[in-house]
């Protein structure tokens, strides 16, 4: 991603600088990228509680937190479909919004893997490997989720809002 990053945040840095536009007026809308932020922000709460759950043997709120969790990624990805299909741009208007395109739907993949992962670490709950004995995958699926809610902050902050 950083360099994704770069390309993007380079090549706008040249069109603002030779005074040409980048997105048309009002083709990226605020309200869908945060929307986005605040679910992952309520899947770093649920994710957090599922780490806790798992260390203290709590079963029960470890399918809730993971299952909570999943539903959240699974309701980021449904926003950002609906969000990409209803931008009004289409992916080779401009190297603005291939970039886009690239950029959002690569994090995407990030978030689907995510879920994918959560989902088999719940099945693996179910039939009780995952314990405090046993939560070495709990935590390096939270760090890789934590690490798709930083990607998603650059992309909020640096695409949605700075446009």
């Amino acid at each position: 991603f950083a360099g994704l990053f770069a390309i993007y945040f380079s090549m706008r840095a040249d069109a603002n600088a030779w005074g040409s536009e980048w997105f048309p007026e009002g083709a990226i809308q605020l309200v869908p990228g945060g929307m986005n932020m605040a679910t992952l922000s309520l899947s770093v709460i649920t994710m957090a509680w599922a780490v806790r759950s798992v260390s203290n043997n709590d079963r029960i709120h470890t399918y809730l937190a993971l299952g909570l969790t999943a539903l959240l990624g699974i309701a980021v990805i449904n926003q950002t479909v609906f969000y990409l299909n209803d931008i009004g741009l289409p992916i080779d208007y401009s190297k603005s919004s291939t970039l886009l395109f690239t950029i959002v739907g690569a994090h995407m993949v990030m978030i689907a893997i995510g879920v994918i992962w959560n989902l088999l670490l719940l099945v693996r709950a179910f039939g009780g490997q995952d314990t405090q004995r046993h939560q070495d995958l709990v935590s390096a699926l939270s760090f890789y989720w934590y690490a798709g809610v930083a990607v998603y902050s650059i992309i909020w902050i640096g695409i949605y809002i700075a446009k």
